[in-house]
């Protein structure tokens, strides 16, 4: 049995999460989970048993999953029971104190942020059965730390927005659009998003290619590397392969394509079930 929903933001919330994803489950067998670079910070409590992190361990139950750039696997064992805050590219930023460069591909447990408030949250979300209780404390907690967005906060945002609504566009173009230098731009976008702004292109590149396969599976792969802004298909096959582990005639033939950035709801991408060594 899974049970899966996806619930929406408050007005006052909803320029930072996009969504609040509720997952529950109680599968009989280890079930694999492709993770690949999505655009977009999350932060999940988990109320179910462990999730293992193919060759890195034991998953925190808390955590936040910043930026990656390689995918990986999630095999899940023994039932699920999650509530995953999906953000805005931006979106985290204003409601925890640290860089987002060191949440780089990792998954940190929330206890080793030494946050007082959002460790008394996991105990209460722990504790508490009903999940639109939950989203209500979630929610505020959000609402007690906005802050004003500052001007670099401000910058970034600018130059994300321009990645998206342009797939062709260089980053000293978007250096110029915040009107800072090369140097002094690639360093502030990289503490607010968590990676570099070459980095995250490359990432809503893919991310764009997978929402236009989703919507129009038949096309061509010429075509798609010209409407996503690479230089041609070969480019597009590498940025798959480094993305997924695996070509593009490889990726459609085991799993549908979609993309957690630029669609509205969200799916996990199972491969397969997996028994027990």
């Amino acid at each position: 049995m899974r049970e899966s929903k996806v619930l929406y933001p408050s007005p006052i919330l909803s320029q930072y999460i996009k969504y609040y994803w509720v997952l529950k489950t109680d599968e009989v067998e280890p079930v694999m989970v492709q993770t690949i670079p999505s655009g977009c910070v999350h932060l999940v409590f988990h109320r179910g048993e462990n999730l293992n992190i193919q060759s890195k361990g034991l998953q925190p139950k808390n955590f936040i999953r910043g930026q990656f750039s390689t995918y990986g696997s999630l095999i899940s064992e023994g039932n699920i029971d999650m509530i995953a805050v999906i953000f805005h590219p931006l979106g985290l930023n204003p409601f925890v104190r640290c860089s987002m460069s060191e949440l780089y591909n990792h998954y940190i447990d929330v206890e080793d942020l030494e946050d007082i408030e959002l460790n008394h949250l996991k105990r209460n979300i722990s504790a508490e059965p009903a999940v639109e209780t939950c989203i209500r404390l979630i929610e505020r907690f959000f609402i007690q730390r906005l802050v004003d967005a500052n001007c670099n906060y401000q910058r970034t945002h600018h130059a994300i927005c321009q990645i998206i609504n342009q797939p062709q566009i260089d980053v000293n173009t978007l250096a110029e659009s915040t009107c800072l230098g090369y140097r002094q731009f690639k360093r502030v976008f990289t503490n607010y998003v968590g990676m570099s702004p070459k980095e995250y292109y490359r990432v809503v590149r893919f991310q764009r290619a997978l929402y236009l396969l989703q919507n129009h599976p038949g096309m061509e792969f010429v075509d798609l590397a010209y409407s996503c802004g690479f230089y041609d298909s070969s480019h597009l096959v590498k940025d798959f392969k480094e993305f997924t582990g695996c070509s593009p005639t490889q990726y459609l033939s085991s799993r549908s394509p979609y993309s957690t950035f630029f669609s509205e709801d969200c799916r996990l991408n199972v491969i397969k079930s997996h028994s027990r060594a």
